[in-house]
């Protein structure tokens, strides 16, 4: 970007709205984690974590500005957003991994079994947030939401790193 651009952004700055929710700056953080893992040659396993994450942030936020028309409506945007971000990917990526469970051998996708981690510990991330809100009255620190996401996260994708070094 070249400087005379920078410059010409730079006033538009002082005339944007205050940003009123934990999810678009979330979604961003995690979208900047996958890219980030992808780019240092990280394991599918770990990018599908921030894949996970991305998808439910994006849903979380979508739910944020739609009213409510009909019961479970979250619920169902949330499971949509999964799927319709998640597995389309699953056609690209090929990457297999074994578990042992209950004696028996299951083969699961690498990729979606990232997915399903970490979109779980968004939403638990997510809930953390609101009842710290709901406890304090207020959040403790600034960008609490994406911090105990994100942190959240990378607690979980470094046990996933060692299994699948």
């Amino acid at each position: 970007m070249s400087y005379k651009k920078l410059l010409a952004f730079l006033p538009s700055l002082f005339f944007l709205k205050e940003v009123s929710a934990h999810c678009p700056l979330c979604t961003g953080a995690v979208v900047a984690g996958a890219i980030g893992a992808k780019y240092l040659g990280l394991d599918i396993t770990i990018v599908g974590i921030f894949a996970g994450a991305f998808a439910i942030s994006l849903a979380l936020w979508i739910n944020r500005k739609l009213k409510n028309y009909f019961k479970y409506q979250n619920t169902l945007i949330i499971i949509s957003m999964f799927l319709l971000t998640i597995i389309p990917v699953l056609a690209f990526v090929k990457d297999m991994t074994y578990i042992n469970l209950f004696n028996k051998v299951y083969f699961v996708n690498k990729s979606l079994l990232g997915s399903i981690i970490g979109s779980v510990i968004t939403l638990f991330a997510y809930y953390l947030h609101n009842y710290i809100k709901l406890k304090h009255g207020k959040v403790l620190f600034p960008y609490q939401g994406v911090i105990l996401t994100i942190l959240l996260l990378i607690m979980a994708s470094i046990p996933v790193y060692f299994i699948f070094k």
